[in-house]
């Protein structure tokens, strides 16, 4: 189960070869990519790689690489950009995958089809040369291996997730089964609960193996009173659909109807 944090330093320090000796054992550096589910499908929109320490201004997709599953590295997967997508304090790298390719009907799509296809496996290879802001590089290569499903194109439901309610007079964690892997990022931000007089409930939020669950511990014990969870319509999945707006819809498709809070009440001993 992993904690969700919120980045909020800036760091804009041009990168420089640092001398070795001063730079951070690399035994000690670990990189983190999401999503961590072993499966995605085909239509995947974005990655994340979470770095050690504030990286340098230059770095970013150029130590990033999506290899198939001979290790070849395929060009064009993601979106190029002269300014890459980092988090305010340049720790998080958000690799889009090209959304022309991703979506249907357009002509990248078109002439080019996905990156990602059904039934293979590949491997995003983000490389331990990386420099960070002291201009150290960050040691080790770091490896996430998953396989292809067919795409998803259905919005997420809310009123199909299973909530878990917590017992009453505890700090135990409310649990929502979502029912598939969606982006953690959002997840973060995009559900909360509220107490009965409507305000947020604060607490920690955590994910379960491949962001497939949704867990929240309260700050204070729960009561015994009616809670709800509250859903933001732009809450996304892996493939970028958010509820009732599937990401790859036809052009003039309005938004579908659908429940953007779930009521539970903890259980009483």
């Amino acid at each position: 189960m992993r904690t969700l944090g919120v980045c909020l330093a800036l760091s804009l320090s041009l990168t420089a070869t640092a001398d070795a000796s001063n730079c951070p054992a690399q035994a000690s550096q670990q990189i983190e990519i999401y999503p961590t589910a072993e499966v995605l499908p085909a239509n995947l929109l974005r990655m994340y790689v979470y770095f050690p320490r504030p990286m340098g201004i230059e770095e970013g997709l150029g130590n990033v690489h999506l290899l198939n599953d001979k290790g070849v590295a395929i060009e064009g997967a993601f979106l190029s950009n002269r300014i890459d997508l980092w988090s305010a304090d340049r720790r998080r790298l958000t690799v889009l995958f090209d959304p022309g390719r991703v979506k249907t009907g357009l002509a990248a799509h078109d002439q080019l089809g996905r990156a990602l296809t059904v039934d293979q496996s590949y491997t995003l290879l983000v490389s331990g040369d990386a420099m960070d802001a002291e201009g150290c590089a960050i040691g080790a290569d770091a490896r996430h291996r998953f396989s292809v499903e067919a795409p998803d194109t259905k919005a997420p439901a809310p009123s199909q997730w299973t909530v878990t309610p917590p017992a009453a007079s505890t700090r135990q964690a409310l649990e929502i089964d979502l029912g598939s892997p969606h982006d953690h990022v959002s997840l973060a931000y995009r559900i909360r609960v509220l107490d009965s007089d409507g305000a947020i409930l604060p607490g920690k939020i955590s994910l379960g193996a491949g962001e497939k669950t949704w867990n929240f511990v309260p700050r204070a014990p729960w009561l015994s009173a009616s809670y709800s969870v509250v859903i933001d319509s732009n809450l996304e999945d892996l493939a970028g659909n958010r509820p009732g707006r599937p990401f790859d819809r036809s052009a003039g498709q309005g938004q579908n109807d659908w429940t953007n809070h779930l009521l539970f009440a903890p259980i009483e001993p």
